[in-house]
């Protein structure tokens, strides 16, 4: 089912005006859709009037839940990352994928316009070219963040889910393992010791990762860039995100984080992976060792998961729903990074997990979903008129680690 054709450069101011298209939350709302700098998409609906062009950001990271969708799709869970990546856009995968290209128009699915380069693509191109070189030369690719992410704050605070961002731009057979070397290579010569300063703010309190050996935990097919952030995606190591949180945690003289779940107590480091595990913003305190924040006017929990849980390393790791008894997975998000959202209630997997706060009656059908970060925002509660995250409630209320009875709190 692919998307009409659209496009002629007459239409471009009026392209620019509608702003960005993206499904779901636009990362820079305030900023309008610059052509030279953004991804055209195509609705296969004729009559759809919500615009073809994305923030490249805002596209990366809906393009990450899209591929997370993929992930679980017929032929497409047998495919490699870098396969699915691939077949994304081309027949073989979009007509898998189209269910999660939804349109906000309501009527039709998004397609990205392969066939449409932005202005300036050829210096664009050069720069490819010069990444690779660079890439084969033996320097680190840049990671993911967000997955449905990564979605990290230079995705408004984010990653996409599960899964969550931003889409790399290395093969996934760059490894974290080169990293490793890298690193091993470089420490007796940068490290005096393991505290050093982290700048932005960060008081020289947070610690220097000296290996990966912690990730050796991982199956080997996760081991890669895609499944770990390795590298800043700012200039000069100004990430928006790795910035955002290390002057956060410094502010409040934490250089370590407890998991969410287990408690574990867990090392922030100066660099990314910044944390064995992943963190993400909440507009709920689920533990008191959640930093409270403000992002946007908004507030925000900072809060931490460490990679055991994600992964569910072990029968006492894995929590499931109290209402329907499904376990929660998240072993596909990325390492190390931020999702902007609850990543705990970005999926509801039952209809319990879709009523008000208040008045306790159901927000949406059953079969009705939202995208992953909407569900940590606020909404008004039709029935009851209250404004509130309803989506969004304590672990205990929705998870328990119990696998018989259900419906029981969480120890």
């Amino acid at each position: 089912m692919a998307p009409r054709r659209q496009g002629a450069t007459g239409e471009r101011e009026a392209e620019d005006a509608q702003g960005c298209c993206v499904p779901g939350e636009c990362l820079r709302p305030r900023e309008p859709v610059r052509v030279e700098d953004a991804v055209r998409v195509l609705c296969n609906n004729d009559t759809c009037a919500v615009g073809r062009y994305m923030h490249r950001e805002c596209f990366e990271q809906w393009e990450a839940g899209v591929l997370a969708y993929l992930k679980s799709c017929g032929r497409a869970r047998s495919w490699s990352e870098r396969q699915r990546h691939q077949n994304l856009w081309t027949k073989k995968g979009y007509d898998l994928a189209f269910k999660a290209c939804g349109c906000r128009c309501g009527r039709g699915h998004l397609k990205k316009d392969l066939d449409w380069a932005p202005p300036g693509s050829v210096i664009r191109a050069d720069e490819e070219k010069k990444r690779r070189r660079r890439a084969r030369s033996g320097r680190t690719p840049a990671a993911v963040d967000v997955r449905s992410r990564a979605f990290s704050l230079s995705s408004s605070g984010s990653c996409s889910p599960p899964s969550a961002s931003s889409e790399p731009s290395a093969s996934p057979t760059h490894v974290v393992p080169h990293a490793i070397t890298s690193a091993k290579r470089n420490s007796k010569s940068e490290i005096v010791s393991d505290r050093i300063r982290a700048g932005a703010g960060a008081n020289g309190i947070f610690s220097r990762r000296l290996d990966f050996s912690t990730f050796n935990l991982l199956p080997k097919h996760k081991v890669n860039s895609y499944q770990i952030k390795i590298e800043d995606e700012g200039n000069h190591g100004n990430d928006d995100t790795r910035l955002f949180i290390l002057s956060t945690l410094a502010g409040q003289h934490k250089p370590r984080v407890s998991c969410a779940l287990c408690k574990e107590t867990l090392d922030v480091f100066d660099r990314y992976p910044l944390v064995d595990g992943t963190f993400f913003l909440s507009p709920r305190q689920h533990t008191s060792s959640a930093v409270e924040v403000k992002v946007e006017g908004r507030t925000q929990y900072l809060t931490c998961v460490c990679m055991g849980c994600l992964e569910r390393c072990d029968p006492e790791r894995t929590i499931r729903c109290r209402f329907c008894g499904q376990k929660w997975d998240g072993s596909s998000l990325v390492l190390g990074t931020m999702y902007s959202y609850d990543i705990f209630m970005a999926t509801p997997c039952c209809a319990e997990r879709l009523k008000c706060n208040n008045c306790y009656k159901p927000l949406l059908h059953p079969h009705q979903r939202l995208n992953y970060s909407d569900y940590s925002h606020p909404v008004t509660c039709p029935h009851c008129r209250v404004l509130d995250a309803h989506f969004v409630k304590p672990l205990g209320y929705c998870f328990t680690k119990r696998a018989f009875p259900l419906f029981q709190q969480w120890p």
